[in-house]
């Protein structure tokens, strides 16, 4: 995703229907997910950055994903509904300090937006957007503290104290947006398998127990490999012996095969070799810390076991077409425009 479109993800938008359109390649056009967040008109975009980032290191990870988001808001006039809309995901966006206000125009989208999405996520305050939304059925609701008295005097059927989630059929709710994380990865299940979502919420930190320290290039492999145990578990080793790289031998005998055994498995099941994995998840790291850390270039070189500049370099360069001291500069520079405060 490029600089501009993540400008654009963050600009609240009024919500409204685009004109429908099919595509030529409609297999094409099926394999994107849109995930539509709609806050209160008094919220900042900013309020659906959490939301956002879940979808996006989704995508991040696994480029084949392919979601979509959009922040906006319920405040304009939808046109007319086309037959052929149907946003896979919605998330209702409360907060749990104040009420949803919502008008007579907005009632009108919300009751549209209700009925046509493919499933709803009603967060914090937005559960009080249920009763508007011409959704027939009563269903159990995770009310947040702050709400609980006003919801009895709705007589929204309120679930047990205590309870964060609720999921009935297609619609969801959530008593605040970070218990929301527990809906959205069952989210990531049933789109995208077990894998993908366990992956993607060790990545983001939301996986119960301890984390492993995972990197985009292991878990895309691991994912290729179909979670092949030896697989993993060579992938273990190779991280924890970054800084001082392990021949592949080593690490056969480690994982207790022959290294024949362990190539041939490896090109198998990730359709590449051990070594230039291995090599990949160094360049990974590399990477890393030229762009979070003011490492010297040597001494990312010596965490990394390329053992000289110039090796580093190269297969640097192989990777993302550019040297390690130019791709660090340019970050520098796209992270602090000219004329921009300190």
């Amino acid at each position: 995703m490029t600089r501009s479109e993540e400008r654009m993800m963050f600009r609240l938008e009024p919500l409204t229907v685009p004109a429908f359109q099919r595509s030529a390649d409609s297999a094409a056009h099926a394999r994107f997910h849109d995930v539509e967040i709609i806050l209160p008109q008094s919220e900042p975009p900013a309020a659906a950055q959490m939301i956002c980032e879940v979808f996006r290191a989704a995508n991040d990870l696994f480029p084949d994903s392919g979601y979509r988001t959009a922040v906006r808001n319920l405040s304009s006039q939808m046109r007319a509904v086309p037959a052929g809309w149907k946003p896979q995901t919605v998330i209702f966006l409360g907060g749990i300090s104040s009420r949803w206000p919502l008008n007579s125009g907005e009632k009108a989208s919300l009751q549209r937006i209700c009925r046509q999405a493919q499933r709803c996520l009603f967060a914090g305050s937005a559960i009080f957007l249920l009763a508007e939304s011409g959704l027939q059925a009563a269903f159990e609701t995770a009310v947040h503290s702050n709400f609980a008295a006003a919801a009895e005097e709705e007589q929204l059927t309120c679930a047990p104290a205590g309870t964060l989630t609720t999921a009935a059929g297609r619609i969801n709710t959530a008593v605040s947006s970070f218990a929301a994380l527990r809906l959205l990865a069952g989210f990531l299940r049933a789109d995208r398998g077990p894998f993908i979502a366990d992956a993607v919420c060790d990545y983001l930190g939301l996986a119960f127990g301890p984390a492993s320290e995972q990197s985009k290039i292991s878990l895309q492999l691991r994912q290729t490999a179909g979670g092949d145990a030896l697989i993993v578990k060579i992938l273990d080793l190779m991280q924890q012996n970054l800084e001082e790289p392990l021949l592949i031998r080593d690490i056969a005998q480690q994982a207790g095969v022959s290294p024949r055994k362990l190539e041939r498995r490896f090109q198998q099941k990730t359709r590449t070799s051990p070594l230039a994995a291995y090599r990949k998840l160094r360049i990974e790291k590399a990477r890393q810390l030229l762009l979070h850390t003011t490492l010297p270039l040597a001494e990312i070189v010596a965490a990394t076991g390329f053992g000289s500049r110039s090796n580093l370099t190269e297969w640097f360069k192989r990777e993302y077409k550019t040297s390690p001291q130019a791709f660090r500069k340019q970050y520098y520079a796209d992270s602090h425009p000219a004329g921009s405060a300190a």
